[in-house]
């Protein structure tokens, strides 16, 4: 069995730091290929005019359990980001789309987001500059590439391209997933994906 499938995600979702965890697996299992899709979740959600599980307050308890039990199922260390929600991530998508010539680098990195986001003792805050530099000497990336990766025209565009085609497809959230034309959203609903790959074989 190959395949691939899509996987839309930005980090400033906790459930897309699962996500990140459970496609590993479904690939291992599978042999399909991990297409990465980096989107600003911002544009999605005010495109769709959806909102956040945290804005509505039973939402926002019930996802606090509910991480708590998901990280735990993936073995994954959890802390909530103090920071969340109001930070912006669109620099690391944007070096994330820019590592993209290198698909070892470019999942060390996204690891490397998620895991400062939502495990760290010490919380990455993705638009701040010092801690940015933190999470990148502790991890081994070069700070300044890094930068220059966030600001360049392509890493720009490649990000607005995958936030419009995510928009254009039907995408409301993350993490959203494709497999052919065929979306299913949350991690959830990985189980799906990974039924869709095998009819595909």
């Amino acid at each position: 069995m190959a395949g691939k499938f899509e996987f839309y995600f930005d980090y400033i979702s906790p459930f897309s730091y699962v996500a990140n965890a459970a496609v590993q697996q479904i690939s291992a299992r599978t042999g399909a290929d991990i297409v990465i899709k980096p989107m600003f979740l911002g544009a999605v959600m005010q495109a769709t005019d959806n909102r956040p599980p945290g804005m509505v307050p039973a939402k926002g308890a019930y996802m606090m359990k509910d991480l708590q039990r998901c990280t735990t199922r993936y073995g994954l260390d959890f802390r909530m980001n103090p920071y969340f929600p109001m930070v912006s991530t669109r620099n690391l998508l944007r070096a994330t789309c820019g590592l993209d010539n290198d698909p070892t680098e470019q999942k060390r990195f996204m690891d490397a987001c998620f895991q400062h986001m939502w495990a760290s003792p010490t919380p990455l805050k993705p638009d701040d500059d010092d801690s940015v530099r933190a999470m990148c000497e502790q991890e081994g990336f070069d700070f300044r590439q890094i930068q220059e990766l966030a600001q360049a025209s392509a890493s720009k565009d490649a990000m607005k391209a995958n936030t419009d085609l995510a928009i254009a497809r039907g995408a409301f959230g993350a993490p959203t997933f494709f497999v052919g034309d065929d979306m299913f959203f949350g991690h959830d609903r990985l189980d799906y994906v990974e039924e869709a790959l095998k009819a595909q074989a």
